[in-house]
């Protein structure tokens, strides 16, 4: 199963709470160079999981939308929101476990740390998803330390990917 990590694009520091802060514009570019890049390489994705902080969904859906999938094609979990243990995490994927790839939208530091745990490393600290960015882990079994990372790109990899193609 591969795994692709989405850290949702830059969000407006104006909202009534955290949870309901949205894109800004730079954030909604952000999300669909993360989306063209995962078209370009020739992601076919099962299913598109999103934290359900609003950034995190319109970020999702964004992709979705690159991808040439439904927005109805996202569902929300939980578990990718901010501060959510990767075991919790790994026991809400099991429904998932038969899916050929997965994209998933989320926060810093929990994605970060969610990378760490599947590939068997200390911590997050040298995982830097800035805005924007995507990882790819493969699993060979739905659980902590069994992942190998494929690749890590930032936004301005990510950009280069989808303007030299273009």
């Amino acid at each position: 199963m591969k795994l692709h990590l989405v850290r949702h694009g830059t969000a407006s520091s104006v909202a009534p709470t955290d949870a309901e802060r949205e894109l800004t514009s730079d954030g909604r570019e952000e999300a669909r160079i993360a989306g063209a890049a995962l078209a370009e390489l020739d992601v076919s994705a099962s299913y598109i999981l999103s934290s359900p902080l609003v950034r995190a969904r319109q970020t999702a859906e964004i992709v979705a939308e690159a991808l040439k999938l439904n927005k109805d094609d996202v569902a929300l979990l939980d578990e990718l929101a901010i501060n959510t243990s990767t075991a919790s995490l790994l026991k809400a994927l099991r429904p998932y476990a038969l899916a050929g790839e997965i994209i998933m939208v989320g926060h810093m530091p929990s994605l970060a740390e969610h990378l760490a745990a599947f590939i068997g490393a200390a911590n997050g600290r040298g995982f830097p998803l800035g805005k924007g960015s995507v990882a790819c882990v493969e699993l060979e079994h739905l659980r902590a330390g069994s992942g190998h990372l494929r690749w890590l790109m930032r936004q301005k990899q990510l950009r280069h990917l989808v303007e030299h193609n273009a």
